[in-house]
């Protein structure tokens, strides 16, 4: 078997389990503070957002510095620190006496976190370029799987286990992909080349000093803006609609999980499209679809309506990220992709952060159904402001 595609199904594999295990514990931060003695709904509400934010926030800081240490030592270490901390900081969440220890565990699992950019950077150093948007593509479904997978594992074993336990197991599963990757994954890393190695500052001028760079980056934190403007506000959108209280669980599951079905399916069909026809063109064309089915969404009167929207939605979601990250590996150097990438891995988390916090501040002032209009206007905004450029 060719190196890149062992790598490839070697971080799909690790990356799959890490996310799941990640996602587990998620939706059952705020029954784990009960447990730990938060009472009061509005004393839970601000530890449940604390503790969420908390290792987003720090790791948005954090990968840069662990991108340039992977160009100067390796991409394999990188992602074997980080799912080897991933397991640490989880088994010693499991622990937690309080909710300050949580939060505390919560912002280690941030500082030492982050395989993603450092997986993209190996993958991309060994595929061949006429494969690497087919390769990425191939590699996000790892993530969204993860992230479908997780939350109804981790419901499962918090059912008939507790969910302290659901920590442990969050632990093992990082521990199981880190094994993963150091048993099957290779890099053929030349170290000595250490003069062509680039530092943060060096990576930050080439990312904002290079317009095509500069418009990938803001084209990324706004695709991501956009997605995570309505996440927090889709239950209550499907409540919204009148559907009954007894479906109301089922249903906006639902909602939140064809998107990511749809994503995960049609991630590769987009990464083989974009190397044959030009990553740009592909990149316009999926954001476009985007809008298309974003916008419609203000104007639902049913859930399913909504839930065949979602599903497209996924479908455009998809041609997205894989190409912005193809569209990076040709204009960077291989010797600091690892750092540009973790640069672009902090703009991801920035636009993951704004965008609830913003949405939310909308739907409060304007309503739910603005904020799918507002959310439809930023796609528009990055095709019209011309970010998206007419290139090969």
């Amino acid at each position: 078997m060719e190196l890149w595609r062992k790598n490839l199904y070697g971080l799909w594999v690790a990356q799959f389990l890490s996310t799941a295990g990640l996602n587990m514990v998620i939706p059952f931060l705020p029954m784990f503070l009960r447990e730990l003695g938060v009472t009061g709904d509005a004393s839970i509400r601000l530890w449940s957002g604390l503790v969420f934010a908390a290792p987003f926030l720090v790791s948005a800081v954090m990968q840069p510095f662990w991108g340039v240490l992977g160009d100067r030592v390796g991409r394999k270490p990188m992602v074997l620190r980080a799912m080897l901390s991933l397991s640490l900081a989880n088994f010693l969440m499991g622990f937690s006496q309080s909710a300050v220890q949580l939060l505390l565990f919560r912002f280690f699992q941030g500082c030492l976190s982050g395989f993603l950019a450092p997986s993209l950077a190996l993958m991309t150093s060994c595929a061949p370029p006429e494969k690497t948007g087919y390769a990425l593509g191939t590699l996000q479904t790892s993530l969204i799987t993860g992230l479908i997978a997780g939350p109804l594992l981790g419901g499962v074993l918090a059912h008939f286990m507790g969910s302290r336990l659901v920590f442990f197991w969050t632990g093992f599963f990082c521990l199981c992909g880190a094994l993963i990757v150091f048993r099957f994954v290779l890099e053929e890393f030349d170290s000595g080349r250490k003069e062509q190695k680039s530092g943060l500052r060096q990576n930050l001028g080439s990312v904002f000093n290079s317009v095509e760079l500069r418009k990938m980056f803001f084209v990324l934190i706004l695709i991501q803006f956009a997605i995570n403007f309505i996440v927090p506000f889709l239950t209550l959108y499907v409540e919204f609609l009148k559907v009954p209280q007894d479906y109301l669980s089922l249903v906006s599951g639902a909602v939140f999980g064809v998107t990511g079905i749809t994503s995960a399916v049609t991630a590769p069909l987009w990464g083989r499209k974009a190397d044959e026809t030009g990553y740009y063109r592909v990149l316009r064309f999926a954001i476009v679809g985007m809008v298309v089915f974003m916008l419609p969404q203000a104007f639902v009167a049913n859930a399913v309506q909504l839930l065949l929207l979602r599903a497209g939605l996924g479908i455009f979601v998809s041609g997205t990220i894989p190409v912005i990250y193809s569209i990076i590996r040709q204009s960077t150097r291989e010797e600091a992709r690892g750092g540009i990438y973790g640069i672009f891995q902090s703009g991801i988390l920035l636009g993951n952060m704004i965008g609830p916090l913003a949405g939310g501040g909308l739907a409060a002032l304007l309503g739910l159904r603005n904020v799918f209009l507002a959310s439809g206007f930023i796609l528009c905004f990055a095709l019209l402001s011309g970010i998206v450029q007419d290139k090969k």
